[in-house]
């Protein structure tokens, strides 16, 4: 399968840590720019471009609020005056919700899930499909199992819900220009936002609810990144492809 991505640039936002700075890292070894987008993980976000870097690959980081629409558009105009034009935005910045039900989440709470899981796509995504070359134009959204789980908590799981729709939304208005719109949605995997906010019995339970027996690990979502935003990938759009070791059977 040829996943090379030579001369194409790539801005993933939430890009310094985890699944981001992963699927950061494989596009540049398959040749892409990279642009890290990170809003409070400088040190994280500036690493992975060093690491980047010393590979021989070609990456800056750039911080931004990506649900602020003025910070957008100038990561994307500072995008642009470094690379040229984006060719791959891929959608991954996100935040989990309090663990607070329906009845005691606060409003503040809810709009600042919407705001970073849900309207930063929109935000990114608006900013990109102008530039966004035909044919070989990409944008891929990290959602969510919770999605679809009923249990990523009352506004995490409807934003990246919403995210889901807006990928199928964008897929159909983009397809004439052949431009793919796909989202990722993964399930349990091993990053810092289970290391450090789910306590070991929890997870443990977690793990009992995967038929592999196991989390994910952030490698194991390079593979289909790169076939989504490669030539491999060209005729595949509007879909939503779970990775979850299974978790949704049950």
């Amino acid at each position: 399968m040829n996943t090379d991505l030579t001369g194409r640039t790539a801005l993933i936002t939430g890009g310094g840590t985890g699944i981001g700075a992963a699927i950061a890292k494989g596009y540049a070894a398959d040749g892409a720019n990279v642009i890290v987008n990170y809003s409070r993980s400088a040190k994280e976000a500036h690493d992975t471009v060093d690491e980047i870097i010393r590979r021989g690959g070609a990456a800056i980081a750039i911080q931004c609020d990506v649900s602020q629409a003025d910070q957008v558009d100038a990561m994307f105009a500072k995008a642009r005056d470094t690379f040229g034009r984006i060719d791959i935005l891929v959608n991954n910045a996100g935040q989990v919700s309090s663990k607070d039900s329906t009845a005691e989440m606060s409003e503040a709470m809810w709009d600042r899930t919407i705001a970073v899981n849900l309207k930063s796509v929109f935000l990114c995504s608006r900013a990109a499909i102008p530039q966004l070359p035909d044919k070989i134009g990409r944008i891929i959204n990290v959602t969510s199992m919770s999605a679809l789980s009923g249990r990523g908590g009352p506004a995490y799981g409807p934003a990246k819900a919403g995210a889901n729709a807006l990928t199928r939304d964008m897929a159909f208005e983009l397809a004439p220009r052949g431009i793919t719109v796909n989202a990722i949605a993964p399930g349990i995997i091993d990053t810092r936002i289970h290391q450090i906010g789910t306590p070991p019995d929890d997870y443990a339970k977690l793990m009992e609810r995967i038929p592999m027996g196991r989390d994910g690990k952030v490698e194991e979502l390079v593979g289909l990144a790169l076939l989504l935003a490669s030539d491999a990938g060209s005729f595949i759009t509007g879909e939503v492809v779970q990775i979850n070791g299974g978790m949704l059977m049950h």
